[in-house]
């Protein structure tokens, strides 16, 4: 790997700025191997459940086909007598069998400060490499079959010490999120990308976070099913837009054209780097570069959730909506301003209504050119966000008034919310005092 990759990864581990991503193509070690059903270390825990699906279908006369887990599960699925049920039953069986201890892989990575570990793996081997490292995980899980109810948000505590491991495909303790057959995976991908259920907020504000950059172990991209889905994930969640990646994946055994094709597959279109090498001689090799700079010095800055603040003003008064802008991102906030956020080829309206209903906070300019604003697509945000205060308990919706206001000026739908002045003789005292009273109704709500 160049230096300036081994520099950026160091660097972003120093600083709390490095998610891990992990794969389930991670060995675990197995109490009883070598054994008759074939165990032995060095497996994983998704090989161990492929050699499960595929023994019980040969002791009902049937002939295992496919060589990956999703494939098998499918069939597995499929097959009278045996369906979705027994499936996850099984899963959940071989998953949590405390035959699998976590291997030094687990260990190395329990001992890396990362503070976020997002997972395709369904097993809890990290969790417990973790707690040996006398770390204190908090787990969550995707929920493909739950709603939002079932997917919650979740505050991040932000440190390594007790960081948040997250379970994109479901977890053993809960069979009914699993994702395991074709078919799931499929249904998994098309309703992340639909949103329904979302995942939550607060995990993809952290993904999303510019600057953020991410470590890939464990994917098995040397096969293209899961070479695939690893490409599918960074661009459904939007990954290659947030910072650099690194993927630690060994390809030996690849003839050289293979090799260049798949560097090659992962560089059009995203910012993935592959560190070609064993991945427990890469991980040593960035603990020891990380102990030779100084080891972590803390988050540069929260990990999160940043409230999401929302701008509604009228145009005649985009200067001050870019000041507030910038304002609340320097506050640590995640606003949200039509100018700054929107991309070409967004639909307008709906991406504008989404927004107004994942948004913490709206701020209203409560200007003389606002209220002038009689037939303005600023009066459907007002709308819009005056519904959903409705279902918000504290404050909001809050209008910031810039100037005095004549009675017959001001707007009907405003006057039941309390207001807050933002002079341009007094900006800086007042829009402390916006953030300061944010802070605080934000506080109140995560306790």
């Amino acid at each position: 790997m160049k230096e300036r990759h081994w520099n950026n990864l160091v660097g972003s581990l120093r600083h709390g700025n490095c998610v891990l991503m992990l794969g389930s193509e991670i060995p675990v070690k197995v109490s009883s191997a070598p054994s008759a059903n074939g165990s032995q270390n060095g497996t994983t825990i998704a090989e161990e459940l492929r050699r499960r699906l595929a023994r019980e279908l040969e002791e009902d006369n049937r002939s295992p086909s496919g060589n990956t887990l999703a494939a098998l599960a499918q069939q597995y699925e499929d097959t009278e007598g045996f369906g979705p049920t027994t499936l996850r039953a099984t899963a959940e069986m071989v998953l949590a069998s405390r035959q699998y201890s976590p291997s030094p892989v687990h260990e190395q990575l329990a001992a890396l400060p990362f503070s976020l570990i997002v997972t395709t793996g369904q097993d809890a081997m990290l969790e417990q490499a973790l707690k040996a490292a006398g770390k204190s995980p908090v787990t969550h899980r995707y929920h493909l079959r739950g709603d939002k109810r079932e997917n919650p948000e979740f505050v991040l505590p932000g440190t390594p010490a007790s960081p948040v491991v997250f379970h994109l495909f479901g977890s053993a303790e809960e069979p009914s999120s699993l994702v395991l057959s074709e078919n799931d995976v499929l249904d998994f991908l098309i309703r992340v990308v639909s949103e329904r259920p979302p995942l939550p907020n607060s995990l993809l504000r952290v993904l999303k976070r510019v600057g953020q950059s991410f470590l890939f172990v464990g994917f098995g991209i040397r096969y293209w099913d899961l070479r695939i889905l690893l490409k599918i994930l960074l661009r459904a969640l939007e990954l290659n837009r947030s910072g650099p990646a690194i993927a630690a994946e060994p390809l030996d055994g690849l003839i050289q054209s293979d090799r260049d094709e798949m560097i090659l597959f992962y560089q059009r279109g995203t910012r993935v780097e592959l560190e070609d090498d064993d991945v427990g001689d890469f991980l040593t090799k960035l603990s020891q570069r990380l102990e030779a700079d100084g080891g972590f010095v803390g988050q540069t800055m929260p990990l999160g959730p940043r409230p999401r603040v929302f701008i509604s003003y009228a145009r005649e008064d985009a200067a001050l909506a870019s000041r507030v802008f910038d304002g609340l991102q320097k506050a640590y906030f995640e606003p949200w301003l039509d100018q700054e956020s929107l991309q070409g080829g967004d639909d307008w309206n709906k991406r504008i209504e989404n927004d107004l209903d994942a948004s913490d906070f709206v701020l209203v300019l409560y200007t003389p050119a606002f209220c002038r604003k009689t037939d303005s697509y600023v009066n459907k945000e007002v709308a819009l966000a005056c519904e959903r205060a409705l279902r918000v308990r504290g404050s909001f919706l809050i209008p910031v008034r810039t100037a005095v206001l004549a009675d017959e000026d001001r707007v009907d739908a405003l006057r039941k919310f309390d207001e807050m002045e933002l002079r341009e003789t007094d900006f800086d005292e007042d829009f402390s005092k916006i953030i300061s009273i944010l802070k605080r109704e934000y506080q109140r709500r995560n306790r």
